[in-house]
């Protein structure tokens, strides 16, 4: 039996049937390769939640909730943050974030070289290429890991994606794909190296808010992908 690496997340993270959770086990263990994956997704996890975990937990300061909730604009904060760990838990959201977040906690990175973007804020011509071609947990030629796609609310085709000088999201429109979120990789100072910072989480943060109907199934997204990336109406 062969397990998809979206299969294996699922069983890592218990959301598979008995039934479906058996076939894994058995696939686990007849297969060492396979049973190493799965320990370090799991160890991958552990690592993110023991990150990230205390940060969910944290109040929001009563300076920036009380003027929110005076104008009624916000009428129960846990509500919104449970709503925001439902969309992030989402298995095409988790699969396609784990590999950037864990870019963010685990690699060193190099940076010393320009953009992705041309002056006019549209993506050159290789992170193009990587927008168009390569789907969700995919990686283009240039190394652009592409995270998820979703339509923002006028109905663009939007990808969030993390590279080599950094993660961004960019839509589609008349002119190409348009940069309308970046961030960058990491810093260097000198000779030393400094770990990756939070960009790619801030990156997947920002997607959340912008998408209209949360991140695009696969089907969905192979569609727009043979559409061009053409806007929805």
């Amino acid at each position: 039996m062969t397990v998809s690496d979206e299969r294996l997340a699922a069983y890592a993270d218990g959301e598979l049937n008995e039934f479906e959770a058996a076939q894994v086990r058995r696939a686990i263990g007849a297969d060492p390769a396979l049973a190493d994956q799965l320990a370090a997704l799991e160890g991958l996890k552990a690592a993110l939640a023991a990150h990230y975990d205390p940060i969910l937990a944290q109040p929001v300061p009563a300076a920036l909730s009380d003027p929110i909730e005076q104008a009624a604009k916000v009428t129960n904060l846990s509500a919104a943050r449970e709503a925001r760990q439902r969309w992030f838990s989402k298995p095409v959201v988790r699969y396609a974030a784990l590999p950037a977040l864990a870019a963010s906690l685990l690699i060193v990175v190099f940076v010393g070289r320009g953009g992705e973007s041309d002056t006019a804020g549209y993506a050159a011509p290789q992170l193009a290429a990587a927008l168009d071609g390569a789907l969700s947990g995919e990686t283009g030629r240039d190394g652009t890991k592409l995270l998820l796609s979703f339509r923002d609310s006028a109905g663009s085709a939007c990808r969030a994606y993390a590279g080599k000088t950094g993660a961004g999201i960019a839509c589609h429109g008349d002119k190409g794909w348009k940069l309308v979120k970046t961030g960058t990789a990491g810093t260097r100072s000198g000779s030393e190296f400094q770990q990756a910072g939070s960009s790619a989480a801030d990156i997947m943060t920002a997607a959340q808010d912008m998408a209209a109907n949360g991140a695009m199934e696969p089907g969905e997204e192979a569609a727009a992908r043979k559409g061009g990336w053409a806007p929805q109406k």
